[in-house]
């Protein structure tokens, strides 16, 4: 029998109670999934809306993440990681898989494809097109991997692991190439 959990925001770890609520839906418990919707619902609509940038796209993504949850959630492994955290990675899978220009093959940054790249950025941002020469402006100023890793990360949607691969460097090298380069892209662009 499924006793309807307290609200997550009343508990002390909220994330224990989303592992517990995640391990009932994988038993089948439809009241627990609809408390999962519920409570989680908005924060993973959110990622689908920012990565897809398109609310029906968005709405299609969520839905088919959610039946993914719903069907794999007996995957998840608390040992691993948080239930928010396992969501979190399914709803990106389906909203990365849905973006309709996602590459084909392997990309390479020379200094014109990077140009090629701000403007087609700044056409598709017409709320500030002044930005355009400063963005292309500080994108030159960074070292050549900081300035590949932060746009294949931005712009195709590459993971950590999969630009430390296509570099050939540790993940952790990748997570300081992109920390940087925002750090510097900020601090140039705010002059």
């Amino acid at each position: 029998m499924y006793i309807r959990p307290i609200p997550l925001r009343m508990r002390q770890n909220p994330e224990d109670d989303l592992g517990q609520v995640l391990r009932s839906v994988a038993k089948g418990d439809r009241a627990a999934f609809r408390f999962l919707y519920e409570q989680a619902g908005p924060t993973l609509f959110g990622i689908c809306s920012r990565i897809l940038r398109d609310r029906n796209a968005a709405e299609d993504a969520f839905q088919e993440a959610m039946l993914r949850i719903w069907q794999k959630s007996y995957l998840y492994d608390p040992a691993k990681g948080g239930a928010m955290n396992w969501m979190v990675t399914v709803v990106r899978r389906v909203a990365l898989d849905r973006l309709p220009a996602r590459r084909t093959g392997p990309v390479s940054l020379t200094d014109a494809s990077v140009a090629a790249l701000v403007e087609a950025l700044s056409n598709q941002a017409p709320r500030d097109p002044a930005l355009a020469p400063d963005l292309r402006r500080c994108l030159g100023l960074l070292e050549q991997n900081y300035r590949q890793s932060v746009l294949l990360a931005y712009y195709y949607g590459l993971s950590y692991e999969e630009l430390a691969e296509h570099s050939a460097v540790p993940v952790g090298t990748i997570k300081t190439w992109i920390h940087r380069a925002v750090e510097k892209l900020q601090l140039c662009l705010s002059q």
